[in-house]
């Protein structure tokens, strides 16, 4: 089940029209009623959320050990999730957005969408990237790795890499498509506007 997450980051970008499910986080609901998209349910403690929130909506804490995005995320997996599309959730508080890239480990069907960039993690396999004009494709370790790239203006093949150092950022397709292997550890792929 393909599930459209909107969280409360003030970055505004276009928010996709189909989705099997939909989950508006705080202040994200605010998003949704801004661009027509009724959610199936609303998430969190409201603290960014200007106005009344939907009498059916799940209210938490405050004070609480865990963000709204992540309640969002345990309750969409719980309702079936394949692939969670989380929008509004970089581009505001850096120590926010640190936390919820980190939170692709445990949410590995997770894919982070903002204002001209992409996120999500890989584990071993194979991987195929489509050109996309105008854009970069950055492979980052998640702590180390082993990749071979190609299709790219910087192939590599069977290199080791460690999440302290910049070696495999900003490349470029040359081919119609970009492939990557990874033959060991976790790779946080970012598809980023030049």
């Amino acid at each position: 089940m393909n599930v459209l997450i909107v969280a409360a980051s003030p970055e505004v970008i276009p928010l996709p029209r189909h989705a099997d499910y939909v989950i508006g986080v705080d202040g994200g609901y605010q998003r949704l009623l801004d661009e027509g998209i009724e959610p199936d349910v609303v998430v969190g403690d409201f603290d960014s959320f200007v106005g009344k929130p939907p009498q059916e909506a799940l209210r938490y804490p405050s004070e609480k050990d865990v963000t709204d995005l992540e309640i969002a995320l345990q309750l969409a997996r719980e309702r079936g999730a394949t692939r969670m599309h989380v929008y509004g959730a970089l581009g505001g508080r850096i120590d926010m957005t640190f936390a919820n890239v980190g939170l692709l480990e445990k949410y590995p069907e997770m894919v982070l969408h903002g204002n001209g960039q992409t996120v999500y993690l890989v584990k071993a396999g194979h991987y195929s990237f489509s050109k996309k004009e105008g854009y970069y494709l950055s492979f980052i370790p998640w702590k180390t790795a082993t990749i071979s790239i190609d299709g790219v203006k910087y192939p590599l093949e069977h290199h080791d890499i460690k999440s302290e150092e910049a070696l495999t950022i900003s490349n470029e397709w040359t081919e119609a498509f970009a492939r990557l292997t990874v033959h060991r550890g976790i790779v946080l792929v970012m598809v980023v506007k030049k």
